[in-house]
This record gives structure tokens, sequence and C-alpha cells, in this order.
């Protein structure tokens, strides 16, 4: 059985270590345009603080008369404590709401 690609693609954004107090903001930003790139979805970044960009991707909808939805989620972390040993923050792989986000687009 193969791992849905929602799920895979969590996991590799789970990997890019988001921890304070040095997030790697720009391997989130680098994930989330080749993941924007590879749907067709437009992209940009602002950044209002140095050194922290603002992602933001538009998927324009079948009626530009409606109201906008907007998603929001952030990417950097408090940090963690390594409680078993056996794996890093960076590796888990539960996945929750965001691998939805971001491959709803997709699913269309």
């Amino acid at each position: 059985m193969t791992e849905d690609i929602a799920v895979s693609k969590f996991r590799e954004y789970l990997r890019i270590n988001t921890e304070q107090p040095t997030p790697d903001y720009y391997g989130c930003q680098k994930f989330l345009y080749a993941l924007a790139d590879e749907l067709g979805i437009a992209r940009t970044s602002h950044e209002v603080v140095a050194g922290k960009p603002i992602v933001i991707m538009t998927i324009p909808g079948t009626d530009p008369s409606l109201p906008s939805v907007m998603l929001y989620s952030h990417t950097d972390v408090v940090p963690t404590f390594r409680t078993t040993g056996r794996t890093t923050p960076t590796r888990r792989t539960r996945t929750s709401r965001v691998a939805s986000m971001l491959e709803a687009p997709r699913q269309e």
C-alpha cells in the first residue's frame, strides 16, 4: 500500500527544523514554493521583518464575486524536549490538518 501524497508531503514539511531560536524560515519558504509550483498555485512572499518571509499562495475560486477564504499557519515552533531519544521532533510521522491544507488543491 502506498502512502497518500498528502501524508508524504506533510512528513517532508515536518523535517524542516523550525524550532526557536533559529527556525529555518527559508527552508519552509523553499518547500512551500516548490509545492505551489508543483500544484500550479500562484505564490509570493513578503518580508516585513528581515529574514522572516511570509509566504502567500493564491488559489482563485470559480466565482470571483464570492468572498475570499484565508487559511493561515505559522512555521516556527517553541523548543521541544526529547523524552524517549528514539526520534527528533522534525521526524514525527503523525499527520494533521496542515497536510489537508497543503494537498487540498490536488484533490480537485
